[in-house]
């Protein structure tokens, strides 16, 4: 399923510290070979702060489109939550800084579009909501999976990347030892460094962060935080 099929959920209300409601609007963009559509980030809903917006979806969502339906997105410094629809769909305020993480909760139980019920989302995942990258435009897209899709060590730390815009070559620094890499180019994942979402598995944590870097530049690469038994999940932004 593409990107631009997916639905949009309206109607669902988040508060910030301050009180400002958030209404929940904007379009998800197509993925593959062309730039994502450009996201609203009508950031005077959300005050002085940044307005986040994303989707946290099930990992083979090229084929078959499932949000993370009851995830909770905790956004860190502020403590403000969203459950999320069905469609995974997150609109959060952030605060106005380079970077700011979120810690999402994968839902206990399993959203009604993923048929198995026998096999859960285990992974929490540690979201980068980076300034550049919502000034930008850029499309945010995490993805978790079910505990038999990917096999993991939990004493290493995960990361997925999703590539806005042209895919590329996406890899760590040397100094962070990994599991070998996965793509999805068109709709499957297969082993390899480019495409328009990128998994490195069983990352060495040591020292709590790497250097993530894309072919060609991108907005939003540079350093990420990398937790044992935690996915890190981020955005860039590749002209």
């Amino acid at each position: 399923m593409s990107k631009t099929s997916r639905i949009i959920h309206k109607g669902k209300m988040a508060t910030n510290a301050a009180g400002v409601a958030i209404l929940l609007l904007g379009a998800c963009g197509g993925g593959g070979g062309s730039m994502d559509a450009a996201v609203d980030i009508d950031n005077g809903m959300c005050g002085s702060s940044l307005r986040f917006t994303g989707e946290f979806i099930d990992w083979n969502s090229d084929k078959n489109f499932c949000g993370m339906n009851n995830a909770v997105a905790t956004v860190r410094d502020t403590g403000l939550q969203d459950m999320l629809p069905p469609n995974g769909r997150i609109d959060l305020c952030v605060p106005n800084q380079p970077v700011t993480l979120i810690d999402i909760t994968p839902p206990a139980v399993n959203p009604d579009c993923q048929a198995d019920k026998t096999h859960h989302y285990q992974l929490p995942a540690v979201a980068i909501a980076n300034k550049a990258v919502i000034l930008a435009g850029g499309l945010w897209s995490g993805r978790t999976f079910v505990e038999t899709t990917n096999s993991y060590d939990p004493a290493k730390a995960q990361v997925f990347v999703h590539v806005d815009g042209t895919p590329r070559a996406v890899s760590l620094d040397s100094a962070h030892s990994h599991g070998p890499i996965q793509a999805v180019v068109t709709d499957t994942w297969a082993p390899g460094d480019t495409g328009h979402e990128v998994y490195i598995p069983d990352v060495d944590p040591a020292g709590g962060s790497a250097t993530l870097t894309v072919a060609g530049g991108a907005v939003g690469a540079g350093s990420i935080p990398l937790v044992a038994g935690k996915m890190t999940t981020l955005s860039v932004v590749a002209p």
